[in-house]
């Protein structure tokens, strides 16, 4: 097991992804670590670091070799951590398997190391000499948790997988309907196949996929009736952020909703809808984040 160190502006629980300004940066470091490997988090002595983290070893991670985005973990909001055109400095990161706080109180790098380290302990991770892992390695210190990204899950493990695992058991009490609530559901939108003008059936499910062949068993496609198609679906970690995307939707084309039918959109082409849906799911993702 090799250990290596970073410079960080703070460090706290629950713990985000390791962090890179840039591509190139996390790619040195992937290339640099081997499964097992530790990075130590050193507090900088700049004013951006609080007082008494200055300096001082703060933490430890285990990363994986999985590329995430920090955003998807973090909620930045110090003026610090944006640059001159207002983009986040560190977006770039490596997912971690464990993470440790070192207990108070704090040892100072200094008392361990009499190295002077570049900016590439600032930018990148380096390597620290036998003696100075062994000292480190020794500190006590206390593992932590990690936080979690929605985004991270679905990417990695299939959003069915996470869907399921976020499913509430059945119930028909009333925590368990606030559980349903915070369940993980898609916001769905159908192509209505044959229909003149075109159609789109908006709307939000916990299974997508049995809502359209919901839809196909009454409509009888086979028969002649229309066909509902899958266009385009996106999961929410929460049933009430998948209703708040379909409702953002339906309001977006107000003047285009079926009068016998207000969850129906119609007169449009695909290309115009699915320009409107992500523009709309942006927005959505944006407000999430700022809650």
């Amino acid at each position: 097991m090799a250990v290596f160190m970073t410079k960080v502006w703070g460090f706290g629980a629950p713990v985000g992804p390791l962090q890179f300004s840039s591509t190139g940066w996390r790619e040195n470091a992937l290339a640099a670590l081997e499964p097992g490997d530790v990075v130590v988090l050193v507090g900088t002595l700049g004013a951006e670091t609080q007082p008494h983290e200055q300096g001082r070893i703060l933490g430890m991670m285990e990363p994986t070799d999985k590329r995430v985005a920090a955003l998807d973990f973090l909620k930045p909001d110090r003026p610090e951590d944006f640059g001159p055109d207002g983009e986040y400095k560190w977006p770039f990161a490596l997912l971690n398997r464990r993470a440790w706080t070192f207990d108070e109180p704090r040892v100072r790098l200094a008392d361990v190391s009499s190295r002077t380290f570049s900016m590439d302990s600032a930018q990148g991770i380096v390597p620290l000499t036998d003696d100075e892992a062994a000292t480190i390695l020794k500190l006590p210190r206390t593992e932590v948790a990690l936080r979690t990204s929605f985004k991270t899950e679905q990417r990695l493990e299939g959003s069915e997988v996470v869907r399921r695992r976020g499913a509430p058991p059945p119930s028909t009490m009333r925590r368990g309907v606030m559980h349903m609530r915070r369940a993980p559901a898609y916001t769905y939108a159908f192509k209505l196949a044959g229909a003149r003008p075109s159609g789109f059936k908006i709307g939000w499910a916990f299974d997508w996929s049995a809502r359209m062949a919901g839809f196909n068993q009454a409509a009888m496609p086979s028969l002649g009736g229309l066909e509902y198609k899958q266009l385009i679906v996106e999961l929410w970690p929460t049933a009430m952020d998948a209703f708040r995307m379909e409702q953002a939707i339906l309001k977006a084309y107000n003047g285009r909703r079926h009068p016998r039918n207000r969850e129906i959109i119609t007169g449009l082409g695909d290309g115009d809808f699915l320009a409107k849906w992500a523009e709309v799911l942006a927005g959505q993702i944006k407000a999430r984040r700022q809650a």
